[in-house]
């Protein structure tokens, strides 16, 4: 039965991943089918690390590691579970783009394309947020980005300000604007007109 905490070394998994310094250990060939980075970190003798059989992941949290593992790789079944979900976009939108994972990232993409994109689509605005900037990051399209600027329009002004006011400045700028595109603009409302005809008035005195 395979361990889905990734603590132990098994036949299949011999390469060991250290994250803030606790141990995971990974079936090195099967990673380096889903990704360049991992072919090369693990099978490139260049890399000290594939020497060893052992690198160290810097600056990344160990339980979002092993959420991404248990993502992309079979459970105990044999079963890959695949399911992108808002609480759960950001990071894996992360770890794609830092580990060139491709497959994932065209899942990803399609999940804002089909899911994101539909009416009754309803994220937490913080949630909403977090896709955003790492989406961003990933350098999704334009046309991706503007499906989620478009959601967050739905939110009011100044809500969107407070949720972005703790971003660094290049993000809460861009975000800010991506939003503003698609606010919605009421048309003017004119002043009250009347439908008397003020020449026939004239007409009438004179």
């Amino acid at each position: 039965m395979l361990d889905e905490t990734f603590s132990q070394r098994t036949r299949l998994r011999q390469f060991e991943l250290v994250v803030e310094k606790k141990s995971i250990f990974v079936n090195a060939h099967y990673l380096a089918e889903l990704s360049p980075y991992f072919k090369m970190l693990c099978f490139d003798d260049t890399f000290r690390e594939a020497q060893n059989g052992r690198a160290e992941i810097e600056d990344e949290a160990y339980d979002e590691v092993i959420e991404l593992l248990r993502f992309i790789c079979p459970n105990s079944d044999y079963v890959i579970n695949r399911n992108v979900t808002e609480n759960n976009f950001s990071m894996l939108t992360h770890f794609s783009n830092l580990m060139q994972l491709r497959d994932l990232r065209r899942q990803l993409e399609s999940y804002v394309e089909n899911e994101v994109r539909m009416e009754n689509y309803r994220p937490r605005d913080e949630n909403l947020v977090e896709m955003i900037t790492e989406a961003m990051n990933a350098s999704f399209s334009p046309s991706l980005m503007d499906i989620m600027y478009q959601k967050l329009a739905r939110i009011d002004l100044n809500h969107i300000k407070a949720l972005i006011k703790n971003l660094p400045d290049r993000y809460a700028q861009a975000i800010l604007e991506g939003a503003q595109k698609f606010f919605r603009v009421y048309p003017m409302q004119l002043p009250y007109r009347s439908s008397y005809s003020y020449d026939q008035f004239q007409q009438g005195i004179f």
